[in-house]
């Protein structure tokens, strides 16, 4: 709260101090939101400064927080605050592609927030009209015009790139008239470059007195101090004004500030971009991470896959291997019951029967009661002796295998 407090007062070192000791804080507590919103913040105090290599580097702290936390949406928030810095610095390709991962995140998990998307448009339409991309800037303005928007800034940001369109048709006179209606609407949030805006079209314009009184009094503000990439072209609107007056030394003394802050400039734009390097280089790096431990993971899972077919495919042989033995053995089984069945019927019970029909055969000629008698013991004992044999057939087959 004391570096929002001291950011809104312009005390930029004051603001940074404050935030420094609440990144200490959150770091004994390991608190990887508090430490993402810290950084970020920092970073934003940082590109107020004109510090545009300390913003990178404290945007790169901020994504290193954000993975920890896995959230998408805190990841494309981030990355469109990244995009800004770029767009600041002139690196207006960098910021497109941060600008489209952050869409990307948006739309593969699915989050439901207008606002970020709003956001996104309007970063974009930034974009493209520093490129001078009419075409692409109409649609991003059409679209912030659309029902499928969410902001606070909502209304300024309709009403910028309106402005922004004029000036890329070379409506100056009607770009002028609507940037200075807007000064006087109160919905309005001003930006830090649009009174450059406004001095380079009354300097497009032909009216050079009124844009040499934007340009000076933006080149009053202290705000202005530590930011080369607007310095230069502000002493380049006076070079161009001295020119127009044909006071050619003072053009010439004007050119000589541009290419100084120019230079200057330049100078950022490789540090930046060397800080950019090392942040891309870290992503693939995390990136290579998370792709071998996704290897390890899905060779881990082959492993456990191909083990799990061999083990399979051995039980099936086993028991397959057992069902073949347990037929094999049935066979044998059966083969020998049938055997020993067979034995039974053809020594046993045909021998009993055949004594019990052989005996009745006798019993027609018998003439004597004792006779009668005795094949009649005869022909029990040869009947029991086959409902034993009988009996014994009956039980081999019933038996279980």
């Amino acid at each position: 709260m004391e570096s929002i407090y001291q950011r809104r007062l312009s005390k930029l070192q004051e603001s940074q101090n404050a935030l420094v000791k609440a990144i200490d804080e959150a770091h004994k507590d390991n608190d990887h939101l508090l430490l993402f919103d810290y950084f970020t913040h920092l970073a934003f105090v940082q590109t107020d400064e004109g510090n545009s290599i300390g913003a990178v580097s404290s945007y790169g702290w901020a994504k290193k927080e954000v993975e920890k936390l896995n959230n998408p949406y805190l990841e494309a928030l981030l990355n469109v605050n990244i995009s800004d810095i770029y767009y600041k610095s002139g690196l207006y390709s960098q910021s497109l592609s941060y600008l489209d991962q952050a869409q990307r995140l948006i739309d593969e998990n699915k989050i439901v927030k207008l606002n970020i998307l709003s956001l996104i448009t309007y970063n974009k339409a930034e974009n493209y009209f520093r490129t001078k991309n009419y075409d692409s800037l109409k649609l991003c303005h059409e679209k912030l015009l659309g029902p499928k928007n969410q902001s606070y800034k909502l209304h300024t940001y309709q009403k910028r790139t309106g402005y922004y369109l004029s000036l890329l048709k070379h409506n100056y006179k009607g770009a002028i008239l609507e940037i200075n209606a807007l000064f006087n609407d109160k919905l309005y949030v001003k930006n830090e470059l649009e009174e450059q805006l406004l001095a380079r079209a009354y300097l497009s314009d032909g009216q050079i007195d009124s844009a040499k009184f934007w340009v000076d009094k933006q080149l009053e503000q202290q705000s202005k101090v530590n930011h080369p990439e607007i310095k230069y072209q502000l002493y380049e609107m006076l070079a161009q004004i001295a020119e127009r007056k044909n006071d050619d030394k003072l053009a010439a003394g004007n050119y000589k500030i541009a290419l100084d802050e120019l230079k200057q400039n330049i100078a950022n734009l490789s540090q930046v971009g060397d800080k950019s390097s090392q942040i891309k280089i870290n992503e693939v790096q995390n990136l290579y991470y998370v792709n071998l431990l996704k290897y390890q993971r899905e060779r881990l899972w082959m492993l456990f896959a191909i083990a799990l077919a061999v083990i399979t495919v051995i039980i099936v042989a086993i028991f397959y291997r057992s069902s073949r033995q347990k037929r094999h053995y049935e066979q044998l089984l059966f083969a020998a019951k049938k055997q020993e069945l067979a034995t039974i019927n053809s020594h046993e019970v045909r021998n009993h029967l055949s004594n019990i029909l052989g005996l009745l055969d006798l019993s027609k000629d018998i003439e004597t009661k004792e006779e009668l008698l005795k094949i009649q013991r005869f022909l029990q004992h040869s009947a029991e002796e086959l409902d034993k044999n009988l009996k014994n057939v009956s039980e081999k087959l019933s038996e279980k295998d």
